[in-house]
């Protein structure tokens, strides 16, 4: 069995952009935005067969998931991305530390990346 973390990218920023110029508006938006984006992340991830979500909620989604479904959620994933909108990474790893770490190593390389621990 492995986890699966999905983090949305630079959502604090985007956020925070918005609280900082005291825009009420943009703030909804993209508050609704991500929302509508991650609950779309995760109806997909749970379409896969052998993938389980456990918790889902902010830019974060954790996942449960076979051996065998990996390649099949790696590739969901992938076409989920919206550059320029909202991007996520994903550490996939057999314990939630080894998610974490490879979390970790996705956001620091780049970002809008899917990263395993150990490598794959």
């Amino acid at each position: 069995m492995l986890f699966a973390i999905i983090d949305g990218d630079d959502v604090g920023n985007k956020i925070e952009s918005h609280l900082l110029a005291d825009d009420v508006v943009g703030f909804v938006q993209t508050s609704k935005m991500i929302s509508l984006a991650v609950e779309t992340v995760a109806g997909r991830a749970a379409q896969v067969p052998g993938v389980a979500v456990i918790s889902s909620g902010g830019d974060s989604i954790l996942l449960q998931l076979s051996e065998e479904s990996f390649s099949h959620l790696r590739d969901a994933l992938a076409t989920l991305q919206q550059p320029g909108r909202f991007t996520f990474s994903v550490g996939i790893g057999g314990t939630l530390r080894e998610s974490f770490i490879a979390l970790r190593m996705a956001k620091s390389s780049g970002k809008c990346k899917i990263a395993t621990y150990p490598e794959r």
